[in-house]
């Protein structure tokens, strides 16, 4: 399959069916929470022909969770929405575990849904366009500058990340792998990218770098 400017994934779990606890895999109601229990990943099956990603076949893309459970123009037939409980998701086949991922070259963050992949050849994560990915940090109550001082009390939300994965936009910041950083209020978006949970955080949300004491 050629897309033309889409990926196209394989995802034959959707919504995850179990989990794994203490060792053990067990099934899993997914009616409750089934937002948090999406699918985040899916196998390269098809890259956008109009922009040179470096992504090939058999690799790992991550991306909006959308892909699986938004809408889908699929959903219509004959002018009416199929019935309650229906597929939902960007799928391309009713019969098939295909689905459509959204890229633009990674320009627009609002329409590019691919945000990273993992390469079946090296096992390596790079970045596809403006949302990064942060290691959790131990939030801290006060950010210092030379300029300013703030102190935050009985703070009750994440702030602070380490940059998990470099790219070339972030190296334009002068940030690079394991720099930690300051960002938006709520912008700790929680995704399992190769095995680890991470905030997928927009780049323009990145408020600064902070420096560390050695």
């Amino acid at each position: 399959m050629r897309p033309l400017k889409y990926f196209i994934v394989r995802i034959p779990e959707p919504v995850k069916e179990t989990i794994v606890v203490n060792g053990v895999e067990v099934f899993l109601d997914n009616r409750f929470n089934e937002f948090q229990h999406r699918a985040f990943e899916g196998e390269v099956v098809g890259v956008p022909e109009k922009y040179p990603t470096g992504v090939e076949i058999g690799d790992t893309l991550y991306f909006h969770h959308h892909v699986v459970l938004g809408g889908n123009h699929l959903m219509y037939k004959g002018g009416q929405i199929q019935e309650a409980g229906s597929r939902r998701g960007q799928w391309i086949y009713d019969d098939d575990d295909l689905y459509y991922v959204t890229y633009d070259g990674g320009d627009d963050p609002w329409v590019c849904q691919a945000y990273a992949y993992k390469s079946k050849k090296t096992g390596k994560v790079k970045i596809l366009g403006e949302w990064i990915f942060l290691t959790p940090a131990e939030q801290e109550a006060e950010l210092k500058s030379d300029i300013l001082e703030i102190v935050q009390k009985d703070k009750d939300y994440n702030q602070f990340g380490y940059i998990r994965y470099g790219s070339k936009k972030l190296e334009d910041l002068g940030l690079h792998e394991g720099d930690k950083v300051f960002f938006m209020k709520n912008a700790d978006y929680i995704m399992e990218v190769d095995g680890e949970k991470l905030y997928r955080v927009y780049l323009q949300h990145i408020y600064a770098k902070v420096p560390e004491e050695v």
